[in-house]
């Protein structure tokens, strides 16, 4: 179902869950940031951001997960981007922002600018989460397969980036394939993944 209001506190504990994610022995891309806080600050700006867009969609009334995704054409208005800006520049100091913007340079263009020079459409998961009191109880799926149905019903593949290995194997697990691996020097390194439609005789068709 699709977000279209959604209270604050509910927005930090986004937040938290990505600032304060458990890596165990790898870094990820949290090293890029100057704390955790400056991370979590940043994934409340982009769930605004999100919320602004018409891109936030949450597996039930509790809220247990949340699905930010962008469709084949859709555009994010520009005064939706100024609650992600904000997130930035209200979590880091000039010299960390320039930081910040070298290190994710050294990973290169990934898998949604390469289908994008190609010209070919796909719908681009941007986040994904499952508050931390609801962890452990299968709600990933349920915020995946909210994206692979509509991947499905455009015939369009549906991409993500991920940090982690740990995560990229939980994609992989729900079906998604690995596409491609960016490497950020001593910083960690992006998983480019991707979901193929269905073939049409498999989908689902309305009766």
């Amino acid at each position: 179902m699709k977000v279209t209001a959604l209270d604050e506190s509910v927005i930090q504990d986004i937040g938290h869950a990505f600032g304060y994610y458990d890596y165990g022995s790898e870094s990820g891309l949290i090293t890029a940031f100057p704390s955790r806080d400056a991370a979590a600050s940043f994934i409340c700006g982009y769930v605004r951001m999100a919320l602004q867009s018409g891109m936030l969609y949450t597996t039930g009334e509790n809220r247990e997960g949340f699905l930010a995704c962008l469709l084949p054409g859709q555009k994010i208005p520009l005064r939706a981007r100024l609650p992600l800006a904000k997130g930035l520049l209200g979590a880091m100091k000039p010299k960390e922002l320039v930081r910040f913007a070298g290190v994710m340079a050294k990973g290169g263009s990934g898998l949604r600018k390469q289908l994008d020079r190609e010209k070919k459409p796909y719908l681009y998961v941007g986040l994904v989460c499952v508050r931390e009191a609801y962890q452990g109880r299968g709600f990933m799926r349920q915020v995946m397969e909210m994206a692979f149905a509509k991947g499905n019903e455009l015939g369009v593949p549906v991409i993500l980036d991920t940090d982690a290995k740990s995560k990229c194997e939980k994609y992989r697990h729900l079906g998604m394939e690995l596409a491609g691996v960016r490497r950020f020097g001593d910083n960690g390194v992006l998983y480019d993944l991707i979901k193929y439609p269905n073939p049409a005789k498999d989908r689902r068709q309305c009766p």
